[in-house]
């Protein structure tokens, strides 16, 4: 069967420091496939071995972003940059993501090895509201309060796709705004219910979220462990029972086709 041109492949859904460090879901972050262009977004721990368990090929990825720098959303950057330029034969590539980084900060060193610096065609250093054009396609960084100022989350606007992620971040009045007419929205759930944390979203956060954006679809990732113990696919009913939008709990391997998805002709997933 011809794979659709446009879809979600989720690397690993896990989130929080007990998932990432007992390895209960990988934290491999997720690639977007749309005509011409494979970006894998967060490559956490798991994101290169975690492809080898879907039909991505990682040495097509032409985009990778990191949303910050905390290691389920960093950690894996050179180990892609090695399989995309083949150990850095071939020259190619562009990494989009927030100067920390990149550079580093005056406590922490970059993630980005300076040698895979020099073998990527470009690299884009952005913050919230900045713009990347890639042909037809927009990377807009969307605005976050999470417990570090280099956080962003992403719009990903084209002919054929729309896409947001929230990326890891607490709830606030104005974040509905950063996804305006956004068709497919992916959200970071560390939580489950009214469960609150001080950097991230629980249930009931999302169900605000959804109910103000209103995209056709909702997705929920990033799992902590008590997320995993109250079970992603029962918070994600509940999810679509309130708001009336069709919600999915992705899990590692899922694939999500997109194709039609903003003209409203219906969404389909594949374990």
């Amino acid at each position: 069967m011809k794979e659709p041109v446009n879809r979600l492949v989720f690397i690993g859904t896990g989130g929080g420091r007990v998932v990432i460090s007992n390895q209960s879901r990988n934290a491999g972050g997720f690639v977007l496939q749309i005509p011409g262009v494979q970006m894998h977004i967060d490559p956490g721990p798991g994101a290169l071995s975690g492809t080898a368990r879907t039909k991505i090929r990682p040495a097509q990825t032409r985009v990778i972003i990191s949303t910050h720098e905390h290691t389920d959303h960093a950690n894996d950057i050179n180990a892609l940059i090695e399989a995309i330029t083949l150990g850095g034969i071939n020259k190619k590539g562009i990494l989009i993501s927030v100067p920390a980084v990149i550079d580093g900060t005056k406590e922490e060193l970059p993630w980005l090895r300076n040698y895979y610096k020099s073998k990527l065609d470009e690299i884009f250093k952005i913050k919230t509201n900045d713009k990347v054009k890639l042909g037809d396609l927009t990377v807009t960084a969307t605005k976050t309060d999470h417990d570090i100022q280099d956080c962003m989350g992403l719009r990903i606007e084209g002919p054929d796709v729309s896409v947001g992620y929230t990326s890891d971040t607490v709830y606030f009045k104005e974040l509905h705004k950063e996804f305006k007419d956004i068709a497919v929205l992916i959200i970071n759930v560390l939580r489950p219910g009214s469960d609150k944390w001080k950097t991230h979203m629980c249930t009931e956060d999302a169900i605000k979220l959804i109910e103000e954006v209103k995209p056709e679809l909702a997705i929920i990732t990033h799992f902590g462990q008590k997320m995993l113990n109250a079970n992603p696919l029962l918070e994600a009913r509940e999810i679509q029972k309130r708001t009336g939008i069709r919600t999915i709990a992705a899990d590692d391997g899922l694939e999500v086709n997109l194709e039609g998805i903003a003209q409203g002709r219906g969404v389909q997933t594949t374990l």
